[in-house]
Parts: C-alpha cells; structure tokens; sequence
C-alpha cells in the first residue's frame, strides 16, 4: 500500500538537505553549507527516500548522481526554494506591526504644532514608520483598532465611557498642565487700528506698535470664531470667543451695555471649523483670532502674530495623550509617549521665555 505523501508530514529537514546536496552534487559541500556531518545528511537523505519509497541518488565511491525521479523533484524543489527565499526577502523589508506606529491627531495641532516637530522624531527613531491622520472623534480610536496613538482636545475623561460610565481601557494624560487663550493679528491688523498703515512698516520693523486700548475696541474688528469642543454628554457645541469674555474678569468691569454689544459682535465674525485656520486667515491680516498659546509659539518668536490686548485666561481644555492601557509596553507606542512628552516639555520652556517677553 502507498504511503500518503502531504507537506504537513514530510521531512521538511531532509528536503533541505536534498535541495543542497543536488545543488551542489555532494554530500560533504552540502554537509559545510548546512553546518552538519555527512552522515547527517546521508542520515536525512535515507529518510526522505524512505519516506517517498523510491531512490533519489545514484551513489558510487566518488560522484553523487541524482536518478530521473531525484532530478524532476530537483528541479520542482529548486524551483520552491526560490519562491520561498524571495518571499522571505520581501517580509524581511516589510515594516512589522510593531515597526508601524498610527497616529491620529486633531487637526490644530497637528498642523501647527506637531508636524513642524516630526522631522525631529524622524531622526531619533528612523525604524518606525510613523503614519499621521488628522481626526478629532474620540470614538472612532477606541473602536478602530489601527489607530495607535492619539492627541486630542477637551476637558478629559476619557478613561470612562460617558454613556455606560465603564472603562474604556484608554491611558489619557495631558501633554501640558496649563495652557492660555488670548487675542491674536498679524502685525498690519494691529496697525491697522488706528489707521496707521503709513507708519506700519516702521513699526514691524521696530517702531513701538499700536495696540487696543480696551476691550470694547474688539468691536471694531473683525473677530474670527471657533467652534468649543462638544459636550461629551449633550453634543452641545459653544464658542470660543463667548465663552472667553464671560470668564475674564474684564469683561466684568463692562457696563451691561457693553457686555451686551460685545457679545453680540462676537457672533458676527467668520466661523471656522478648526483653529488652524483662524490663526493662518489672522496672519494673513484678516482678523483677530483667540488662540492657543501653545499653537502660535513660533508664530509670535517670528512676530507674525502679536497680541493687540494683554489680557488672556486659563484654557478650561487640554491637550490629551491616548493610548490603549494594552499597548503601553509595546516599543513604538513607548517611543513615541516619552518623545511627545520631551516635545511638549521643550514647548513649555520656550512659553515660558514668551511670557517673560510679554509675547504669550
């Protein structure tokens, strides 16, 4: 009775030292090739025939000939061997899962404060292949499994599910303790308030600039507005400018007139849905934006933006860092966490010397 040939019970071992000893047409280069004695592969070579029951050599005292049965399985196992090398090549060249790392970050910063930093993380980790995506639903990276890492904006909680109130096996931390809100126009805005284009370029040039004299002064301007982020229970969505002037106490100082008007110009301006692009449509001299201070860093270094009014106030929401509680001990999720922590640390200094200058 014939025995039952299948892959899954063939000597795959003893193939291998087939394919070497036809290939090379001894047992002892065969032997050298794969680390073994020659009686190893003579050992594994019985073996396979046994198991095939029919010869695949012919064997004299000083040559080694393969039989017609030995050369067709040569050349289809030659043939195998080669698929599966190239096979092997192209894995080894692909980037693993963990090589892979998915960001997911919300649109503002990710235009205006992380992508002008990758290059750095680039150069420090050249083995991960970094994918960036530009989303801010929460939801969609606790239910898509390919998104590793993600920076949001809000008031937090993210570890529980709002509506079942269970866990949802997120690490949240934020990447600053205390960020501020405050006005913001590019230089020509500012002296455009008093009417002074003609002096202007001395001023960016370095002639004091003109400022606003006083809040309701920002009724004379074109206010850009933005989008609070929504009300993780009730969906509701506020805005910015809004919700700025009700919590600075200089709007208290206002008369009930004042406050009334204020609050009604600060709805008339154009609406944008992400601060990104308040802040490139203020710099491009078409309104005050309220921003972020840790977004218009560089900006205000480079005196694109200027602050036309000192006041600002503590930001209720915060930048978040997300990750599975699951994949805190993988290497690339590792990396990047301590990274963006280092980033936002070097931001943090650099906010710093902009306070002691007055510029945030």
């Amino acid at each position: 009775m014939t025995r039952p040939i299948h892959i899954r019970s063939a000597p795959l071992g003893a193939i291998r030292a087939f394919e070497a000893a036809a290939r090379l047409g001894s047992f002892k280069l065969a032997a050298q090739e794969l680390s073994v004695t020659p009686a190893a592969i003579s050992h594994q070579l019985a073996a396979l025939e046994d198991y095939l029951g029919t010869s695949l050599f012919l064997r004299t005292n000083r040559l080694v000939q393969l039989t017609a049965t030995g050369k067709i399985l040569s050349e289809q196992v030659s043939s195998s061997f080669a698929q599966l090398q190239k096979a092997l090549e192209q894995a080894s060249t692909l980037p693993t899962n963990e090589q892979v790392l998915v960001v997911s970050a919300a649109p503002s910063i990710a235009a205006k404060w992380l992508v002008p930093r990758l290059s750095r993380f680039h150069a420090q980790y050249p083995d991960i292949d970094l994918q960036l995506s530009s989303e801010n639903q929460t939801h969609d990276f606790i239910k898509n499994a390919s998104i590793d890492v993600a920076l949001r904006y809000g008031i937090g909680g993210y570890e529980h599910d709002t509506a079942s109130g269970k866990k949802t096996g997120l690490h949240a931390e934020k990447l600053w303790e205390e960020t501020y809100l405050f006005p913001v126009c590019s230089p020509t805005t500012l002296l455009a308030v008093n009417g002074n284009l003609k002096s202007g370029i001395k001023g960016i040039k370095g002639t004091k600039t003109s400022s606003l004299q006083h809040l309701t002064d920002l009724c004379k301007q074109t206010l850009l507005r933005l989008p609070l982020p929504p009300n993780r229970e009730t969906g509701l969505v506020g805005e910015r400018w809004q919700a700025w002037l009700n919590s600075i106490a200089e709007f208290q100082t206002l008369s009930e007139g004042e406050q009334v008007s204020l609050l009604a110009h600060a709805k008339k301006g154009p609406f944008y849905s992400h601060e990104h692009l308040a802040i490139d449509t203020a710099k491009s001299d078409h309104g005050i934006c309220l921003a972020l201070d840790v977004l218009v860093i560089e900006d205000l270094l480079e005196k694109k933006l200027l602050r036309p009014l000192a006041v600002r106030s503590r930001d209720p929401y915060s930048h978040w860092l997300l990750y599975r509680e699951q994949d805190a001990q993988r290497a690339s999720v590792q990396a990047f966490a301590q990274w963006i922590r280092d980033e936002a640390a070097l931001s943090l200094k650099t906010l710093s010397s902009c306070r002691s200058r007055s510029l945030a």
